[in-house]
C-alpha cells in the first residue's frame, strides 16, 4: 500500500497538471476611465476671465491699480481650481474654444464688459457651489463671493 502522503501528492500533481492544461479564459484587468471633473468648465471659464483681464490691462495700462488686484484674484482662483481637479497648477490650463474677441477701444466700455463677465462668473460659481459636494463648498463659495465683490467694484 502506498502511504497517504504519496497518494495526496499524486492527487495534487494530477490536479495541478489538469488545471494548467485547461484553457481557462483569463480575465482582463478592468479598465477604469474616470469622468472629467465637473469643475473643469468652471476652471476653463475662470482661465478665460483671468485672460480677459490681462487683455484689458494690456490695452489700458492706466487701469492697473483698479483692475490688477482683480486679475490677481482670478489667477489665484485658477490655481485653486486646478489643484482641486488634480491638474498641475504650473502646467497648461484648459482654454475656452471661443475667444472673447478684441478688446473694445473705449476704456469705460472695457470695464463695463468686465463687469458683465464678472456677473456671469458670479452666477456660474454660485451654481457650482450649490451643485458641488460639500467638501468643495468653501472653495466655490469664496470664489462666488469674490466675484460678487468684483461686480460691485466695477459698477
Amino acid at each position: 500500500m502506498s502511504s497517504r502522503r504519496a497518494v495526496l501528492a499524486a492527487a495534487a500533481a494530477a490536479a495541478l497538471t489538469s488545471l494548467t492544461a485547461c484553457d481557462v479564459p483569463k480575465r482582463s484587468a478592468a479598465t477604469w476611465h474616470s469622468a472629467p471633473d465637473v469643475l473643469l468648465p468652471l476652471l476653463t471659464r475662470t482661465v478665460a476671465l483671468r485672460d480677459r483681464y490681462t487683455e484689458v490691462l494690456t490695452a489700458f495700462p492706466a487701469l492697473q491699480d483698479r483692475l490688477g488686484p482683480l486679475k490677481d484674484d482670478h489667477a489665484a482662483h485658477v490655481v485653486a481650481l486646478a489643484r482641486e481637479v488634480g491638474l498641475d497648477e504650473h502646467g497648461p490650463m484648459p482654454t475656452a474654444s471661443t475667444s472673447a474677441g478684441p478688446v473694445v477701444q473705449d476704456q469705460a466700455a472695457a470695464v463695463k464688459e468686465l463687469a458683465g463677465l464678472e456677473k456671469t462668473g458670479q452666477e456660474d460659481a454660485t451654481g457650482a457651489c450649490l451643485a458641488a459636494p460639500s467638501y468643495r463648498a468653501a472653495l466655490l463659495g469664496s470664489i462666488a463671493a469674490c466675484r460678487a465683490a468684483h461686480v460691485e467694484i466695477l459698477t
